[in-house]
């Protein structure tokens, strides 16, 4: 398959939770991923906070 938006392929909401505890911040993870701030915003919303731990 090829998609036509990064943010959809598979693994990098995994991606995004992981830069994230790692310390990396929004425009960084973004900007590593080339997906949109906002797709990383509303991923780092929708995952339950125990997640993070």
């Amino acid at each position: 398959l090829v998609y036509t938006h990064k943010a959809h392929e598979p693994g990098i909401k995994e991606r995004v939770i992981d830069m994230a505890l790692n310390g990396s911040g929004i425009r960084d993870t973004a900007r590593v991923l080339k997906i949109n701030m906002n797709t990383v915003m509303s991923t780092l919303k929708k995952r339950p906070p125990k997640s993070f731990r």
